[in-house]
């Protein structure tokens, strides 16, 4: 028999110690099932809108966009997927005012919405003062990444099995925080708004659209 177990919820980059969060999560599954192991273990965004509800509908021409699902994606891929065959049908869809991605009227979560933003001046100054993970790229170890300081600047530097080293700007091209390295995922996730990038640079979650800049 196998169960999914989960829990030990924590923003994108803002987690010291990301693995803890698994050794909790195997400790409770434990508690409940003492014979239980642990095949696999994973971890995935879930995006929330200030209000709660998804955004869905036609950004533009021909184009049709459904995301906030805020990890009620069996629900509301369905209701995605009913709201776009309504748009490709020409017919009008009850919920299209509801869940439109061009809606004005927030419907409540505006303290949520306050709270959430201070993130981003916060970290955005904090990252910029705080000191470096290392000063030298020769600390760098196989399979790790870390922000080093160097000829004035923070960079994200990763150095793969085989020794080859990744260095690259440690700003976010999104808003210019600084990115923090996520030695589970082998990731470079940025606090301050969710993006995620991997350990070579290449953008692989928005809002950041560009990957992170070489070093200069």
């Amino acid at each position: 028999d196998y169960a999914v177990f989960g829990g030990g919820d924590h923003k994108t980059g803002q987690a010291r110690d990301p693995a803890r969060r698994y050794r909790e999560l195997e400790q409770k599954l434990k508690a409940l099932i003492p014979g239980a192991k642990v095949d696999h273990r994973w971890s995935g965004q879930v995006i929330e809108t200030n209000d709660g509800l998804p955004f869905m509908g036609e950004t533009a021409p021909k184009q049709f966009v459904a995301t906030g699902f805020s990890g009620n994606g069996i629900t509301f891929g369905t209701v995605a997927a009913m709201m776009a065959r309504d748009l490709i049908g020409g017919h009008k869809n009850p919920w299209q005012e509801l869940f439109s991605v061009n809606r004005k009227v927030v419907r409540g979560g505006i303290w949520d919405y306050i709270k959430e933003n201070k993130d981003y001046p916060y970290y955005f100054i904090k990252d910029r003062l705080a000191a470096p993970d290392a000063k030298s790229l020769r600390v760098v170890k196989r399979g790790e990444g870390k922000i080093v300081w160097t000829k004035g600047k923070k960079l994200a530097v990763f150095r793969n099995a085989a020794g080859k080293l990744s260095i690259k700007s440690a700003v976010c091209p999104h808003l210019g925080c600084i990115v923090h390295w996520n030695g589970v995922e082998k990731t470079w996730d940025c606090p301050c708004h969710g993006s995620r990038f991997k350990a070579m640079g290449e953008v692989i979650a928005g809002p950041a659209e560009s990957d992170l800049a070489g070093a200069s």
